[in-house]
């Protein structure tokens, strides 16, 4: 639909599917049906190749009170559209600026951190809405046929190193 911004990139191996789940004016998302219908149709083109799906909400609770507060509304409706296509390999999301994983859908889900600040982690139910200047990080991904999608944090920043494991033939303790 012309009024989300949703795209499909084919170029790769793995098929990545941009999904919008922006709600102007509101810090939370929303897949709406038309949305979902869209991914639906994109996922059954072809449903044996793997694919990713990027999100910025991401659909899943993270214990981040005031997080969660503006999280995904509708993460039920993406699972199940998720669930019927096992050729998910992974949904990549946002909005936390903190690396998250978990279970969704019978596939992974995962947060990534920012290049700038992190919203700080408090698991506390009544914790405030803070951020803390941790190291600025991404995601990076990749995927091989026999692997599927393995994926990294980095660290963007000058530490020092790389340091070898091995001095004068022997492991360093």
């Amino acid at each position: 639909s012309p009024q989300f911004i949703q795209y499909v990139v084919e170029d790769h191996p793995v098929r990545i599917i941009g999904l919008d789940s922006v709600v102007p004016g509101q810090g939370g998302g929303l897949l709406c049906a038309e949305r979902l219908a869209w991914l639906e149709a994109r996922l059954a083109e072809q449903p044996a190749r793997p694919t990713l799906l990027l999100l910025h909400h991401p659909p899943f609770r993270t214990f981040i009170g005031h997080m969660d507060d503006q999280g995904l509304e509708n993460a039920a409706g993406l699972a199940e559209v998720v669930r019927r296509h096992p050729q998910v390999e992974r949904l990549l999301c946002g909005h936390l600026h903190r690396a998250i994983e978990t279970r969704f859908a019978g596939t992974i889900a995962c947060t990534v951190p920012s290049p700038a600040h992190q919203v700080a982690l408090d698991l506390a139910a009544d914790a405030e809405s803070r951020f803390v200047m941790e190291p600025p990080a991404c995601g990076l991904h990749a995927w091989t046929a026999a692997t599927g999608v393995v994926s990294h944090t980095s660290y963007v920043g000058a530490f020092a190193g790389p340091h070898p494991f091995h001095e004068n033939g022997r492991l360093i303790d």
